[in-house]
């Protein structure tokens, strides 16, 4: 078994070069080689990661209600925020069990949501809801499992450039729904593309060293 010192990773094989960045490899001593403290580290951290978003979730809901008690409003948001938040926590378990194409599962199941909201909103009369609410809210909670799950599973560089990629996307086509004028209330839209424009920023100055890396040996660069 080798190590590569860049990637922080273990290789089963014969290779010399790295397959992630190419970097030369070097040999581990037979004791460095027990995979088990590794894989129980992990799953260790993992855990205690759900334990700490559950545990926020939770006290999101609860400040939620005491606000929504305090403060009375035509709307009883606080429901909103707990219904949100189930859902991402489920979102969070499905994708979590479907790690190994978690980015693709995330976009699935949004377009999925995002046709079936805008056939409804067709089929009542196109009131234009599900282009005002439905879609940035969407595109908003997936980019938080995308950076909840990053941090959980520990993307490689590849799967980043995805990830930036979506981010920029679900940032893009609610600007084009403001500039055509295609929603009843700018609020929601606004919130998906900040928090679009703080998610590339993100990636931008904490992966891309990594992702410019990987892009190049993509490239050959």
């Amino acid at each position: 078994m080798k190590w590569c010192g860049k990637c922080k990773v273990k290789i089963v094989g014969t290779e010399n070069y790295c397959p992630l960045c190419q970097n030369e490899l070097t040999k581990l001593d037979p004791i460095e080689e027990d995979l088990f403290p590794t894989a129980y580290k992990g799953t260790k951290e993992r855990h205690m990661v759900m334990k700490v978003l559950a545990f926020l979730m939770t006290l999101i809901g609860i400040i939620s209600v005491f606000l929504n008690i305090l403060f009375p409003t035509k709307i009883w948001w606080a429901l909103i925020v707990i219904v949100t938040l189930i859902c991402i926590r489920i979102s969070l378990r499905i994708a979590i069990a479907k790690h190994r194409n978690i980015l693709k599962y995330l976009l699935h199941q949004s377009l999925i949501i995002i046709v079936l909201a805008l056939f409804i909103d067709y089929v009542t009369g196109q009131n234009g809801w599900a282009v005002t609410f439905v879609l940035p809210i969407i595109f908003t909670l997936a980019m938080l499992v995308m950076y909840l799950l990053s941090k959980i599973l520990h993307l490689q560089a590849g799967e980043y450039m995805i990830y930036l990629l979506l981010d920029a996307a679900f940032g893009i086509i609610p600007v084009i729904f403001l500039a055509t004028n295609s929603v009843n209330t700018a609020i929601p839209s606004l919130v998906c593309i900040m928090v679009s424009i703080i998610s590339v920023t993100a990636l931008i100055i904490f992966e891309g060293t990594a992702m410019y890396s990987e892009l190049k040996r993509r490239l050959h660069i």
